[in-house]
């Protein structure tokens, strides 16, 4: 079996920068999946709004949404369970730069193979709550990164939900935010069975001298980048919350009035920017108007209520303001 490079060094990124605890390369949909149309609902929405914005008609000329739920490969799918979030990467390693054809025709492919990429996650993996399509490629000439990016602007006008992001990381940085993030991630690392990182370990043993690489700076949506960055205790946010919401709870310092400010949108609202209601008692459902699930739905918070599971890497500082409100030692 051929064995990518580039693959393997978005799969040692997804596990170790990106925490995902499930990781599988040349993931491809069996035949005999029974999809339903409620599973298919919230992409079919999302496919539809595109289609409508006169923006896409040639990426998606001659293709339907089942035939582009059929054609679905994707080059590395990882999950974090503990942050419900899918992540579908695509990957590309051209040495002259990314080259599909012309400049238009390789950015319409991008861009139809990320949105391809994010209607097989959202179908497939409905239950999962944050969805993340990126492309990834060490150089791409400026002028079709210029195509790319003005698609990708226009991308991400239509997209009006916190649970979705999309994105290109190439060029400069490519090297930043996933070679060099996931080689300081996996310093400590003794498993030699991830090809890019046995890789790393063959050039660590190299002195004679320093190993360099030319960068151009490039456009990367701020979604992209934000979710990312962050962690507490080794945690991204959504971990973090879960388990300070236990450990506060057992220390005392989530009071009765606190509980009930928690079910109400509007200071959740105020004091996290969260879209629902922090705390919903354990007999309301925990879905939205629309299906989709928006709490955790295997643990039980503060005694009897569910905990929403739409945390997002702008809230951190308003959550760490709560906790110090409440007394919570960070």
């Amino acid at each position: 079996m051929k064995i990518e490079i580039g693959e393997s060094l978005t799969s040692s990124y997804l596990n170790h920068v990106m925490g995902c605890r499930v990781i599988q390369t040349n993931w491809k949909l069996s035949g005999n999946w029974v999809v339903t149309d409620h599973e298919k609902s919230r992409a079919k929405l999302f496919y539809q709004k595109i289609i409508k914005s006169g923006y896409f008609d040639e990426i998606f000329k001659g293709s339907s949404f089942e035939q582009l739920l059929k054609q679905a490969e994707i080059d590395v799918l990882g999950i974090n369970t503990t942050e419900l979030t899918v992540y579908g990467v695509d990957v590309a390693f051209h040495g002259a730069g990314l080259n599909y054809g012309s400049k238009e025709e390789t950015a319409e492919r991008i861009l139809k193979k990320i949105f391809r990429t994010l209607f097989v996650m959202q179908t497939y993996f409905e239950q999962y709550n944050h969805f993340h399509s990126l492309f990834i490629t060490p150089k791409t000439n400026p002028a079709t990164l210029k195509l790319i990016d003005d698609l990708l602007q226009k991308a991400n006008e239509l997209i009006d939900d916190d649970s979705i992001s999309i994105g290109v990381i190439t060029n400069d940085q490519f090297f930043e935010d996933i070679i060099d993030s996931t080689i300081k991630a996996s310093k400590s690392e003794n498993d030699t069975s991830e090809l890019f990182l046995r890789s790393v370990k063959l050039l660590d043993l190299d002195s004679r001298k320093e190993i360099t690489n030319e960068k151009i700076k490039v456009f990367i949506p701020k979604n992209i980048i934000e979710h990312n960055n962050k962690k507490i205790e080794g945690m991204k946010i959504g971990q973090y919350v879960q388990h300070t919401f236990r450990e506060a709870f057992k220390q005392g310092l989530i009071s009765n009035d606190e509980i009930q400010n928690l079910q109400k949108p509007q200071y959740s609202k105020i004091n996290f920017n969260a879209n629902f209601e922090v705390l919903r008692l354990k007999s309301r459902t925990i879905k939205d108007a629309n299906g989709s699930t928006r709490y955790y739905s295997k643990e039980i918070f503060c005694g009897n209520y569910h905990l929403t599971s739409q945390w997002i890497e702008s809230q951190w500082n308003l959550y760490l303001k709560w906790l110090k409100k409440i007394g919570y030692n960070i």
